[in-house]
């Protein structure tokens, strides 16, 4: 050991392998910028209207949003937001048409077509939610039968001085075919997500997500 003309120790240089400086730079790095980040979500595929999307259990075709009023049993003045779809059940058993998920109160694991209408953007605001409804030879039902492409409408009530979106998008979901349960062994179309965390809530998978200009339409 060499000593300084003032009799103290020198000390050697102690050297620091690159890997290691490298991977404390980065870690500071890291941290001056708020941590490390999950990448983010892919968004769902787009597609336009007329095209149809494949949900598994169904064929759709998103193929308008209008802005339209009628004539009340009453002599008075209703007015609407409608989407009007083109819905084929590929399914063998007839499904039920059903709501829609309720804005902010979750999902749930559902065999109806409407719960796949998983949000619109803007959020419709209604008291009641809409009416979905098959349109069939004029007569109206809550049924869609195999192998049969029938209309099917969601109508939301509007203010008559109400302003309509010019545009509404709407957030879609798909089918999966899978057992009840595991005693009974019989299968069902559900619809496709997976539980948060394994437990829940459940949040479905988004298929895809299309965008409708809203027209004006005299009925």
């Amino acid at each position: 050991m060499t000593s300084s003309p003032n009799g103290a120790r020198r000390r050697r240089p102690v050297l620091v392998p690159v890997a290691l400086a490298l991977a404390v730079v980065g870690i500071g790095v890291t941290a001056a910028f708020g941590g490390l980040k999950e990448a983010p979500e892919k968004p769902p595929p787009t597609v336009s209207p007329g095209d149809t999307i494949d949900q598994g259990q169904f064929r759709t075709q998103f193929i308008k949003a209008i802005d339209t009023t009628e004539k009340g049993d009453f002599g008075d003045t209703k007015r609407y937001l409608e989407l009007v779809l083109k819905v084929t059940n590929m399914g063998e058993n007839t499904a039920s048409v059903g709501l829609m998920p309720e804005p902010g109160k979750g999902f749930s694991r559902s065999t109806t077509f409407a719960s796949s209408l998983l949000r619109t953007r803007p959020e419709i605001k209604t008291k009641y939610g809409p009416k979905i409804s098959v349109l069939s030879l004029g007569i109206e039902s809550q049924q869609l039968h195999p192998g049969i492409t029938t209309t099917v409408v969601v109508k939301y009530d509007l203010e008559p001085t109400a302003t309509a979106p010019p545009e509404i998008s709407i957030d879609v979901g798909s089918f999966v075919y899978e057992e009840l349960g595991l005693r009974d062994q019989t299968h069902d179309w559900w619809l496709s997500g997976e539980l948060k965390d394994d437990k829940g809530p459940f949040e479905p998978e988004v298929a895809a997500r299309i965008t409708l200009p809203v027209r004006k339409e005299s009925s």
